[in-house]
């Protein structure tokens, strides 16, 4: 009965994670988020100089679409039990529909540079769940035995 309650908690997170994604990605505030980019950059540049020199704001622009979809490929991972590469490519079509309603439909631009990052994001939170998960349930799972209980 426990996992059955867990695979509940899975499902409400991951449906609390797309809403957000999709207030996010959809709402009004495109600009408010490249002015973030930019707050990023004179921070981490001038304020607490840890940045690259050869960093620029694009750069920030990616990595912030990178961590979007980490939590997004493990999310995925763990609701499909274990195939990091499924969760990478239904990660990467939901980025693509994505990008193309942003850039179609409303006041935003979508980008192959977009895409390209949330859907490295998603293989590092993908394949980051996978190496989380204890190595016996993931070698039960794929024998097609149920995983063995842990000890208390």
């Amino acid at each position: 009965m426990g996992w059955m309650r867990d695979r509940r908690m899975l499902v409400v997170a991951s449906v609390a994670y797309a809403v957000g994604l999709g207030v996010l990605v959809a709402g009004p505030w495109g600009e408010d988020l490249n002015d973030l980019t930019v707050r990023c950059y004179t921070f981490l540049r001038y304020d607490w100089p840890l940045a690259p020199e050869w960093a620029l704001p694009h750069h920030y622009g990616v990595l912030l679409n990178v961590a979007l979809f980490v939590p997004v490929g493990a999310l995925l991972v763990a609701l499909l039990r274990g195939r990091w590469w499924t969760a990478v490519l239904v990660a990467g079509l939901c980025s693509a529909v994505i990008e193309v309603v942003q850039s179609r439909w409303l006041e935003r631009v979508g980008s192959v540079d977009d895409l390209a990052a949330n859907t490295a994001g998603a293989a590092l939170g993908a394949l980051g769940a996978l190496a989380l998960t204890p190595r016996r349930r993931r070698r039960s799972r794929r024998a097609g035995r149920p995983a063995s209980p842990r000890p208390r």
